[in-house]
């Protein structure tokens, strides 16, 4: 399968903090995020899955973060791509020449971390012959992302931004065909489904759903999710390493 980790976010947070180095190469216990990062993707590589990383250039002109990429996760594909701020959909559309249609995809955002076994869990996927599935966990916060799902468990709806149900997103997205990511993705945007000008990934199962698809989810527990997208969730996630160290 195909593992499309998006790296590409702004890290203005970060240097409005302070800090000298992109969001991508803060240090977190001593390893930079992105070593962090692809140690959650690891038991995906170690069985054979194909890394693609979508890194700003601008930010590998400065510091050379694909050359870091290289040496953690040899031979990965490392898509080098203008600033947007348009969404994490349309951002993920860049790599449509690395989407091979037919083989399976995930889609994993490039600032967090989920502590669970992501080979697992993309098998119980495949297991259940889903045709997308979700990586959720229990919360009401307008930031994240949602999905509700019917009797059956499977999902009936998802929106951005909107809590439409308990199940918040973990910014975890597989799809059985890379091809209906790109196909509901197209579709999602010619509808012009965005939320506040920008498209993202969690939406476009709701063409899959019109399609009939069947989208499963996976809970994890609240714990073992963090987002690193500012500096008070990657302090967060320093705090736990070192509590859990302890």
């Amino acid at each position: 399968m195909n593992v499309l980790v998006l790296m590409a976010g702004d890290s203005g947070r970060f240097e409005e903090a302070g800090h000298a180095w992109p969001k991508n190469l803060i240090e977190i216990d001593g390893l930079p995020l992105i070593e962090r990062v692809v140690g959650c993707l690891r038991p995906l590589l170690d069985a054979g899955a194909r890394p693609i990383f979508i890194v700003r250039r601008s930010e590998d002109d400065a510091f050379r973060t694909a050359d870091v990429l290289r040496l953690l996760v040899p031979g990965a594909t490392v898509l080098l791509v203008p600033d947007l701020e348009s969404g994490a959909a349309c951002t993920a559309l860049l790599a449509i020449e690395e989407i091979a249609p037919e083989e399976p995809l995930l889609i994993y955002n490039g600032d967090q971390i989920v502590e669970d076994d992501l080979g697992a869990i993309v098998d119980d996927f495949a297991a259940r012959e889903l045709d997308g599935g979700v990586v959720v966990f229990n919360a009401v916060h307008p930031r994240w992302s949602y999905v509700r799902t019917g009797p059956d468990g499977l999902v009936v709806e998802a929106a951005e931004k909107r809590p439409i149900s308990t199940l918040a997103t973990a910014g975890t997205y597989y799809f059985a065909r890379g091809g209906s990511f790109l196909e509901a993705t197209m579709a999602m945007i010619r509808k012009d489904a965005h939320v506040n000008g920008r498209f993202f990934i969690c939406p476009a199962y709701n063409e899959l759903v019109l399609r009939q698809a069947r989208i499963g989810v996976h809970e994890i527990d609240r714990t073992a999710y963090f987002s690193l997208a500012m500096p008070q969730g990657v302090a967060a996630y320093e705090e736990h390493l070192h509590a859990v160290r302890a």
